[in-house]
């Protein structure tokens, strides 16, 4: 009886530790995802940004895995700052399963475990502009910048995030 008894409470113990531990895996990727999605919000939002009227192109590359970000953050009318950042590209590297994010000052990877990562453009009547990557005349027109990414927990569970942002400036 003991041994049947001991069986059943291990059995019970070690069921509650897998799920302790997907719920964790779960729980820390989508906190990172909701970070990187705070990061590409307020830098897809400042994009175009452009105090001192220096003619800031504010998506100079809008592609499906590609998309780069520039600004004026501080009205000095050069956009080659490292503090603040205000030329940033973000690239989905697929091979890595890596997003990585561009900067004057250097490459990053903010985000492991992504199998895709979907940047999509809409203008202000919400129309996709589907004919990528986006031309100049066509870069004009974004007002929304669709978000999706998906990815894995350490543990094999498939997360994906998505979200549209409004384009401040333009």
């Amino acid at each position: 009886i003991f041994a049947i008894i001991s069986a059943a409470v291990i059995g019970f113990l070690t069921g509650s530790r897998r799920s302790y531990e997907g719920t964790s895996d779960r729980a820390g990727y989508q906190q990172s995802l909701r970070a990187v999605f705070s990061l590409l919000t307020r830098e897809i939002r400042s994009a175009g940004c452009d105090p001192a009227e220096s003619g800031v192109d504010r998506f100079p590359l809008a592609d499906a895995d590609a998309l780069r970000c520039v600004m004026d953050l501080d009205g000095d009318g050069n956009t080659a700052d490292v503090s603040p950042d205000e030329d940033i590209t973000y690239t989905f590297q697929a091979g890595d399963g890596e997003l990585r994010r561009t900067t004057v000052s250097g490459d990053q990877t903010i985000l492991r475990g992504v199998q895709a990562v979907t940047f999509s453009y809409f203008d202000g009547d919400g129309n996709l502009l589907a004919a990528l990557p986006l031309s100049a005349a066509d870069r004009r027109e974004v007002r929304f910048v669709g978000i999706t990414i998906a990815g894995e927990t350490p543990h094999g569970e498939p997360v994906t995030y998505s979200t549209r942002v409004l384009v401040r400036n333009g």
